[in-house]
């Protein structure tokens, strides 16, 4: 069932109940009203009937003028008696002789009264204690037809049921106007989603400036979901054709060795060797780059962290040492306390080794590598005497396979991963990556951590 149709059935069934609630509470109202409206109104006359035959010098015993004056109060389809206390009839007045056997006689020594229907017609009999003219109690028993009453219930149930009928068709139409309304949008979001999955676009919701309700919020939603989708979409068609470019050229480099290695290989000696040499270290920088991108491909860093308190003086040191025996460079560190923090020790040592090995990639000079705790938390400090990064491109460094200097990073080997790994690890961390360079002068890149990560 469609939404439309159910926002329809829901809101007419709503008023519906409401309606017949409100209905049934008139009509209920209306008929106690009219109800307790005749028997006041009886009892009224059941009490004038009484004084006049108290007064009536003819209410002392006679019949005859008695009945005469009760034939003057008696109405069209009523009937009058009087009842003595062992509940024989002593007197009655009616144009119906039907409604004797219909209507049992009963005493009382105080007003009363009760409803019955008798073929479909509704009575009400009333019951008024008097003196009867041998002193004794008696009970005057007055009996009225409730026919227009009873008309006057069944057109208010039938205006009822007509003004029911005649307010749930508009609000039927406005329910079906109204389920329009709120799902235009959504609509809307239905047609523009299949035109993307068909067309393979990234195409956005119109926004009404003029309303700001859930389904405006939806629509922005929407777009700015688009717009992640789009971006996500583009980074990862940079992201292939720039790995492909990336893998291209040492597998060319590979194919070309080897067919020289096949050619020449067994006849040269330095040829072999010179293939060899090349292939392994091409084969070795395929190895690191697709590593690289497999850990850039994860989703989510944070779940890979595994934390535990380490002393980063000492933890930089280990890289340090490694790098300064591999690369024969030298390499300052400065750490004289110890400063505590938690991070993922593996994942830092890879820190450590991006900056520290680009800072030695690009500069001839000594690297220093500070350690130093400060009011914001524990810092590290990487700077270089290098050639320093251009102020153009220093916002786009963490792009992955950006190189600021193409040629020279072909040359050092470098892929333009290294940073955006760095990034993504501080960033896991909750740390800030901050970078100060000047060209020919050199690069200094801090990492702040926050207070929460220092001591532990």
């Amino acid at each position: 069932m469609k939404i439309s149709t159910r926002i329809q059935l829901f809101t007419t069934a709503m008023m519906l109940v409401l309606l017949i609630g409100a209905n049934l509470s008139v009509y209920t109202l209306f008929h106690h009203q009219t109800k307790n409206a005749e028997v006041e109104q009886l009892q009224g006359r059941a009490e004038s009937i009484v004084r006049a035959i108290q007064v009536s010098n003819e209410g002392r015993g006679e019949n005859t003028a008695t009945s005469s004056l009760l034939r003057a109060y008696l109405t069209e389809g009523g009937m009058i008696r009087v009842i003595d206390s062992e509940e024989k009839v002593l007197l009655t007045v009616t144009e119906q002789p039907e409604l004797i056997q219909a209507q049992p006689p009963a005493y009382r020594d105080r007003q009363d009264h009760r409803f019955f229907t008798r073929n479909h017609q509704p009575y009400l009999t009333v019951y008024y204690p008097m003196i009867w003219s041998n002193g004794q109690v008696v009970t005057l028993e007055v009996t009225e037809n409730q026919g227009l009453v009873g008309e006057t219930l069944r057109i208010l149930r039938w205006v009822l049921f007509f003004s029911t009928i005649v307010v749930l068709i508009p609000i039927m139409i406005s329910g079906r106007v109204l389920s329009k309304i709120l799902l235009q949008p959504i609509l809307s979001l239905i047609g523009t989603m299949e035109q993307n999955r068909r067309q393979g676009t990234f195409q956005r919701l119109k926004l009404n400036d003029r309303t700001h309700d859930e389904l405006t919020q939806m629509a922005v939603t929407y777009n700015r979901m688009m717009d992640w989708m789009e971006e996500n979409f583009r980074k990862q068609q940079d992201f292939v054709a720039d790995a492909s470019h990336e893998l291209k050229t040492p597998l060319t480099v590979i194919e070309s060795y080897s067919n020289l290695l096949k050619r020449w290989g067994q006849a040269k000696p330095e040829v072999r060797e010179e293939a060899v040499e090349a292939i392994h270290s091409e084969a070795k920088r395929m190895k690191s780059l697709t590593h690289q991108m497999l850990d850039l491909a994860r989703e989510d860093t944070h779940e890979l962290l595994r934390l535990e308190r380490v002393d980063l003086g000492e933890l930089c040191g280990e890289t340090v040492r490694s790098l300064s025996r591999t690369t024969g460079r030298t390499i300052r560190l400065k750490a004289a306390d110890p400063v505590w923090a938690q991070v993922d020790r593996e994942k830092w040592k890879q820190l450590m080794f991006i900056l520290v090995d680009n800072a030695l990639k690009y500069s001839e000079e000594a690297v220093d590598v500070t350690v130093e705790k400060i009011d914001e938390g524990p810092r590290i400090q990487v700077a270089d005497q290098g050639i320093g990064i251009p102020e153009e491109d220093q916002k786009r460094i963490f792009e992955r396979f950006y190189r600021v200097d193409k040629a020279r990073s072909r040359k050092t080997g470098g892929s333009g991963l290294g940073l955006s790994i760095a990034k993504r690890i501080i960033d896991a961390h909750q740390g800030r990556f901050l970078l100060s360079s000047a060209e020919g002068k050199g690069t200094v890149v801090t990492i702040q951590l926050p207070p929460s990560g220092g001591d532990g």
